[in-house]
Formats: C-alpha cells, sequence, structure tokens
C-alpha cells in the first residue's frame, strides 16, 4: 500500500474537520498545509484563499520555500502569456488539480512559464490546485518537486481530487466570518509601482493598510513597503485591462482583523509606473462575495437585492414576475442559507456586517 493510501483517509477526516471549525482562513490554510505535507510531499509549495471573481489571493495563505522572486514573472505568465494549467482554466474545467506534466504531454518544457520557474528554482514537478464549488475559486495552491524521479503519483493527484473540494468549503465558510474588531479610521492609501512591479514609493496610509495584512502572504522589498504578493499580478491585468479599453478591475483583500479592504489602480501616462489605491471597501464592493459565498441562487440573490432596497412580498413577486407563494419560498431558503430570521437581520448580515464604513 502506498503512503499516500495509508495515511490519506486520517488527514481527509482531518481537512474536513478543519473546514467546519470556523476557522478563519489564515488559521484553517496553515492546519491544512500541515496535513497536505504529510500525505504529497514537497519541496515548495503554496496555498492561498481567493477572491472568486478574480482568483487573485485576498491576503491569507501560506508560502513553504518558494523564491519570492518568482513571484512577478509567475503572475505575469498568469495573466499576460498563453501558456498550460492557469488557476482560471483550472477553475472552470470541473476538475480541482492539474499536473504539468499530463498537460503537456510529458513535456515541460512547452510550458513558458515553467521553463522559466524550473530553470530558476530547480523544480521538475508541479502539480496546481483550485479550490472550487462550482466555478467559484475560493482558494488556490501550487506543489513543487525539484529532483529526477520526482513526478506526483496518480494515487497522490487523486487524493489531492478528494481534499480540493473539502478545502474550498472551509474557505467558503471563513470568508462569511464577520470583524474581529472596529475598523482603523483610515484613509485611502496609494503605491508606486514601476513596470517591473517595483515599489517606487508609497504613502502612509497605503503602508499602514498592508501592513495589517497577513505577514505570510506579503513580499519584501527595497523599499520596506510590504506588499502582498498577489499585486503584481493584480498590477498585469490593470495593465492588460486598460490597454484593452475595459473597465477599472478591483482586487478584495482581508487583514488579519477582518477588515475588507479593496486594491484598484491605473497606469500612469508617460512614464510606465501604476498606482495601486488600497481603501477600506464599501458595502458594494463586499456583498458579492459575501452573497456568493452563502451559495444563494441567481434568484435568490435578485430576492435578497430586493429586500435591501425595502420592497415587501407582493412588490418584489412583480418586480421579478414571480407569485408571491414563490418569493416566500425563496425568502425561506435564503433565511436558512444565511442563518437569519427576519428581513432586517438578512440585510444586516449581508450588506452591513462585512464591510468597513468611511472615516469620518
Amino acid at each position: 500500500m502506498s503512503h499516500v493510501l495509508h495515511g490519506g483517509e486520517t488527514a481527509l477526516d482531518a481537512i474536513a474537520r478543519i473546514a467546519d471549525s470556523g476557522l478563519g482562513a489564515q488559521e484553517l490554510l496553515e492546519e491544512i498545509a500541515e496535513r497536505i505535507d504529510r500525505v504529497v510531499p514537497t519541496d515548495g509549495y503554496f496555498l492561498a484563499a481567493t477572491d472568486p471573481e478574480t482568483t487573485l489571493s485576498i491576503g491569507m495563505g501560506v508560502v513553504n520555500e518558494l523564491p519570492a522572486d518568482q513571484c512577478q514573472p509567475t503572475w505575469d505568465y498568469e495573466f499576460l502569456v498563453p501558456d498550460f494549467i492557469k488557476y482560471a482554466d483550472i477553475a472552470r474545467s470541473g476538475r480541482p488539480v492539474a499536473d504539468i506534466h499530463d498537460a503537456t504531454g510529458g513535456r515541460p518544457e512547452r510550458s513558458p512559464r515553467f521553463r522559466e520557474y524550473s530553470t530558476a528554482t530547480g523544480f521538475s514537478a508541479e502539480v496546481r490546485l483550485a479550490f472550487t464549488a462550482g466555478e467559484a475559486a475560493w482558494g488556490i495552491g501550487q506543489l513543487n518537486r525539484a529532483g529526477s524521479g520526482s513526478r506526483f503519483r496518480q494515487d497522490e493527484k487523486a487524493w489531492l481530487e478528494r481534499a480540493a473540494p473539502l478545502i474550498a468549503r472551509g474557505l467558503r465558510r471563513a470568508l462569511l466570518a464577520p470583524p474581529d474588531a472596529a475598523p482603523v479610521e483610515r484613509g485611502p492609501g496609494v503605491v508606486l509601482l514601476d513596470d517591473a512591479g517595483g515599489i517606487v514609493s508609497a504613502t502612509r496610509e497605503a503602508a499602514e493598510w498592508l501592513e495589517e495584512l497577513d505577514p505570510s502572504m506579503i513580499a519584501t522589498s527595497a523599499s520596506d513597503v510590504p506588499l502582498p504578493f498577489h499585486a503584481p499580478g493584480l498590477a498585469a491585468r490593470i495593465r492588460v485591462a486598460h490597454a484593452d479599453g475595459e473597465g477599472a478591475l478591483r482586487a478584495r483583500m482581508r487583514t488579519r482583523s477582518g477588515v475588507w479592504l479593496v486594491m484598484h489602480g491605473a497606469p500612469l501616462e508617460g512614464n510606465g509606473q501604476l498606482a495601486l489605491i488600497i481603501e477600506p471597501a464599501k458595502s458594494g464592493d463586499v456583498a458579492p462575495l459575501i452573497i456568493e459565498a452563502y451559495g444563494l441562487t441567481h434568484r435568490e440573490v435578485d430576492v435578497t437585492r430586493a429586500i435591501a432596497r425595502g420592497l415587501g412580498t407582493g412588490e418584489i413577486a412583480t418586480h421579478l414576475h414571480l407569485s408571491p407563494h414563490t418569493v416566500r419560498d425563496h425568502v425561506k431558503a435564503i433565511f436558512e442559507k444565511v442563518g437569519v430570521s427576519s428581513r432586517g437581520e438578512l440585510v444586516h448580515k449581508v450588506f452591513a456586517e462585512h464591510y468597513a464604513p468611511p472615516p469620518h
């Protein structure tokens, strides 16, 4: 019997308990990373909680023995270059685990990203994971090994496929926890990045907001400003969106105390620099994520939004072309999913509990 099967069932039971324990995303990922490493040992890995709308980290995760200088090129390839096993593609595929050898027909050098990554790191094998519920990725992961004969075995990948939905369940639940404390009353901050993703300068407010993120997901920089590992990915996507004439791209982040932040930005004219703005999230920034996390159907989302607008059952029925009886059934189902017993509680829990009011 392989070592995976020998310890796998016990580890899956532990992961299921951790997923349902009510831990925050950071603590949950730390606990789960230990279980994964016991069953599928690696020479380097990372796990991160992500925003399902962007597949970018929300600032919580675990990085082990992966070089920080590969962060920028990794995200550049992820968003700027056609390649194999991108996280968004894995999330849409319905299979949560992807092996670079399998995807390239046994020739991982066909992947531009992995070819550069392998040369820089010495890693010769890789699997990537998307912790999805439906097509929504609540987290991502990457496991690497070095040396000859280091490929991930089929039983290891099969075990990871069983673990992935349990981890997704825990991460989705973790994002529903309200903030531990009232947010600091601090305004927006700005970070200037050069065309290589390096920090040019930052305002005091930006540095202070970023210091509230978990240190395990922060990259060091020459400027001593703590920049999240996912910032290069966001910067790459902003540049692409700007060049294509698309609307502003926003990434949601969460501090160690549970306060939601929003990071967005735009390229500056003439010098290749990019301004990233970090500010407290508003209700409209966070509510879509919270609604997704509760697992509401599209129609239940419509009803929830109508309730937030103060519409009664009859008005909702008319507005959505439903019978009053159907509306009441939807409201009952929404209450059960969100864990509330009144419309006022629902509006507070979805639209007020998870965001920081603007500073006075």
